[in-house]
């Protein structure tokens, strides 16, 4: 049993292209913004869609719709890459602000570039990077952002009232980027390699979570179901 299945997480209510569950809003036309959540820290921006086009130009959704738990859209940006994205957010079943995104990506030509990245945008605070060690985590800080090491799968941003965890499913990552902003933090999870060909479906899964900076008990509990949970047959 997953940890969206433990229990009917609330359904997504939809207005036009806006999606809100109690605690988080959800702008489709935005994708880029990602799941909008406010807390003591400021607004927090949870696994937004990066589809690599201009930051200007917003992609709205060529068809979208809410199924259970579950907010899917589909994009078709138009740029030479001819690349399709199906985007499912998830709320998941837990005492936590936790949700996950599961991105699909095909393309209609023969071979094109497939690299997609799942953003997360937040207040800034001390990084850690989670390690695996005989099944166990253990969290390092992160000294200098632009050497985060390539294997992490897991990150942790704590602030003065709580932290953040983004984590990629190791089977998923191809890489994590993490750049301070103004104040902020911008996680940028890098998925599937650079080539896909026509017929081929890429698949990859981010979460991200919000809880509380004196234990890192939680997020550990999270990253085990997570890591734990097989991959959905469909997006």
């Amino acid at each position: 049993m997953t940890a969206s299945q433990t229990a009917h997480p609330p359904a997504w209510n939809l207005d036009g292209l806006v999606a809100k569950d109690r605690s988080a809003r959800l702008d489709l036309e935005a994708s880029a913004d990602g799941i909008i959540v406010q807390t003591n820290s400021g607004d927090d921006h949870l696994l937004g869609l990066d589809l690599r086009v201009s930051p200007s130009v917003n992609v709205p959704p060529v068809d979208h719709w809410v199924r259970g738990g579950d907010m899917v859209a589909v994009y078709r940006p138009s740029d030479p890459r001819r690349l399709e994205a199906t985007a499912m957010w998830r709320r998941l079943s837990c005492d936590r602000l936790a949700w996950e995104l599961v991105l699909s990506a095909q393309t209609a030509l023969v071979e094109s570039d497939g690299s997609l990245a799942v953003t997360c945008d937040v207040e800034s605070g001390d990084v850690a990077v989670g390690h695996s060690n005989g099944g166990t985590l253990r969290w390092s800080p992160l000294a200098d952002a632009a050497a985060c090491p390539p294997e992490a799968t897991n990150l942790l941003v704590h602030r003065a009232d709580d932290a953040v965890l983004i984590a990629v499913h190791p089977s998923d990552a191809r890489r994590i980027v993490v750049t301070p902003r103004n104040g902020r933090v911008h996680i940028a999870c890098w998925l599937f390699s650079a080539a896909i060909e026509k017929g081929v479906l890429h698949r990859g899964r981010v979460l991200a979570a919000i809880g509380p900076k004196e234990s890192t008990t939680w997020a550990d509990a999270l990253i085990s179901t997570f890591v734990a949970t097989p991959p959905p047959l469909s997006a």
